[in-house]
């Protein structure tokens, strides 16, 4: 069932795409009467609630065991204390959401197909642990989460809670990051990596985005757009004092790949592999960073830089 979910909102966007068909705002049963952003604002994304299942009880493997993944592959990595769990990409793009624990800390780590973004919080709300589920929604061109103690909305993107008794509060962020999984290892050999949720059910060998990634088109409105780059070009975004910059990986590798620069007072250094259209970065305390396709990234920072050498 949940196969046929993931694959039908994928069917779905393309066929929207070619139709041009206008998105149409629903709620899922959700109450949004109090919603911080405007009711038409929140537009149904294909599958209702919990149609793309959250991994709620995740298990993980050694390195050795994951034959789910080979050195090149797209890999999340969130790092609490001394821990490192990774989560293959291509397990991500089915389930979006896992709801993980490091040691006594609950953490929400999520990954959004349609704008491109990796995110993990403490999931600690009102000194409570909190869980959260695929709402079927979208804002901005990214998805929402909520929270089943509540019911209330989230914005995936930043952590916001946009409806619901805990609307207004925000999410503690905590890094992450998109690289390969040979990349994430060199830092910790010894992470463990995601076992797949559902291998009966889900054809984790064959992304259902495919095509999606090479569509140049929105499919939800946004609040802000920029058409000189292709819509789903990745970005290293920085941010620094309330300050971004973008970094694309179109222009880091017309620059040779391998780029240092300063930002904000801050040196920036990353390196762009477009084989796997990751970034291996290295960022100084204060500059916070945030991995989307450029389609995102423009809308919730409308006048974010841009880098070019």
């Amino acid at each position: 069932m949940r196969c046929v979910a993931v694959l039908g909102l994928a069917f779905l966007l393309l066929a929207n795409a070619a139709s041009f068909a206008e998105p149409k705002s629903a709620t899922n049963g959700f109450d949004l009467s109090a919603a911080k952003i405007p009711k038409d604002q929140i537009f149904g994304g294909g599958p209702g609630k919990d149609g793309i299942m959250s991994v709620d009880e995740p298990t993980f493997v050694p390195v050795s065991e994951a034959t789910w993944v080979k050195p090149g592959t797209p890999v999340l990595a969130v790092t609490v204390g001394d821990t490192t769990h990774v989560y293959p990409v291509h397990l991500m793009e089915y389930h979006q959401i896992v709801n993980d624990r490091f040691g006594e800390i609950p953490v929400v780590v999520s990954y959004d197909p349609l704008a491109g973004v990796p995110r993990a919080f403490d999931a600690t709300v009102a000194g409570e642990s909190a869980t959260f589920g695929v709402s079927g929604l979208i804002h901005n061109h990214g998805f929402l989460l909520y929270d089943r103690q509540t019911e209330s909305l989230w914005q995936q993107f930043d952590g916001r809670a946009l409806s619901g008794p805990r609307s207004g509060t925000t999410l503690r962020p905590l890094p992450i990051r998109q690289e390969t999984l040979s990349g994430i290892l060199a830092r910790h050999p010894r992470a463990p990596v995601l076992a797949r949720p559902s291998p009966k059910k889900n054809n984790y060998a064959v992304s259902p985005f495919r095509r999606y990634w090479d569509l140049d088109k929105f499919l939800f409105p946004v609040a802000a757009e920029d058409r000189n780059y292709h819509l789903k070009e990745m970005v290293l975004g920085v941010i620094v004092d309330g300050k971004q910059r973008a970094y694309l990986g179109s222009v880091a590798t017309a620059a040779g790949g391998k780029v240092e620069d300063e930002f904000a007072g801050k040196r920036i250094r990353f390196v762009y592999d477009p084989d796997s259209a990751t970034f291996a970065y290295e960022v100084p305390e204060g500059a916070r960073v945030v991995e989307a396709y450029w389609l995102a990234w423009k809308a919730f920072f409308p006048d974010t830089e841009v880098w070019h050498p």
